[in-house]
């Protein structure tokens, strides 16, 4: 009788070392192949909200209301609050709209100077006046001809104070004026010299060295009828790194923009401008 209860209790532990290992194994091998690969997805925990969403959506809807003013205030609001958001590059782009549209237009701005035109006033005048140049002052009130200045017409400007960041690794060209973000550009065309190894991360400073403009192969003065289709190239004390309107006249190496961008940077910044490539 003592080898047969011996016998049953070997039984039994073996019954149980391999019942633990099928169950086990089931676990491992069989149960992971039962669950839908959906389940398995849904069962991550979800990415975290973006926090920023709630105000960059209510700056987005004010400038759909077309209130630029209060629009570029919110966005302003949102990009120093939220400088990591998922929606920062978006809401640079709609601020660089606003701000051309009031820059460029008779909508009323806290900053902008009212000038009303005297008897004897000329265009050179009250560029000195204003401290503006002819062209940029002709363009924020829509002028055509400089000729055609009315005593009593109201003239509206805004400060210009621009200055240049070129982005090597982004492409990108971007006005400051004063000392807040204008607009951000991105190049057509990346002509520039490359980037020396170990150089990446200096900056390089320089200035507007000239502006011009090129009109079948000639270049053309402002207040030309040539003019006004004409291909702009902005070029800097750096050689290289002119900046010139794609599908016209091309430097031997700069950088290409379309050519609304490029008109708008030509007329927005002025000989002397500085500028930091980095």
């Amino acid at each position: 009788m003592n080898w047969i209860l011996k016998s049953l209790i070997l039984l039994a532990l073996c019954a149980v070392v391999f019942g633990a290992a099928a169950w086990f194994g089931y676990q491992i091998l069989i149960v992971p192949k039962q669950i839908p690969p959906q389940e398995l997805v849904e069962g991550k925990p979800a990415p975290p909200a973006d926090p920023s969403l709630p105000e960059f959506e209510k700056a987005m809807s004010i400038k759909a209301a077309r209130q630029p003013v209060e629009a570029r205030e919110a966005l302003e609001r949102f990009m120093a609050n939220y400088p990591f958001s998922t929606k920062l590059g978006e809401a640079r782009k709609a601020l660089g709209a606003v701000n051309s549209d009031i820059f460029f237009s008779a909508i009323p701005a806290p900053e902008k100077t009212r000038y009303e035109v005297h008897s004897g006033d000329s265009l050179d005048r009250i560029k000195k006046k204003l401290k503006i140049t002819p062209e940029l002052l002709m363009r924020c009130n829509n002028l055509d001809d400089p000729r055609r200045l009315r005593v009593g017409q109201v003239l509206m400007v805004s400060p210009a104070d621009f200055s240049v960041s070129i982005d090597r690794k982004a492409h990108t060209v971007t006005l400051i004026n004063g000392k807040k973000f204008f607009k951000e550009y991105t190049a057509a065309n990346w002509n520039a010299p490359a980037v020396k190894k170990g150089m990446e991360r200096v900056a390089i400073p320089a200035k507007v060295a000239k502006k011009e403009a090129w009109y079948n192969g000639a270049p053309v003065a402002f207040g030309s009828k040539e003019y006004a289709e004409s291909a702009r190239w902005v070029e800097l004390t750096v050689k290289g790194y002119t900046l010139y309107t794609e599908g016209g006249q091309k430097p031997g190496s700069g950088i290409g923009m379309n050519p609304e961008d490029m008109e708008e940077i030509s007329t927005l910044v002025d000989k002397g401008a500085p500028v930091v490539i980095r």
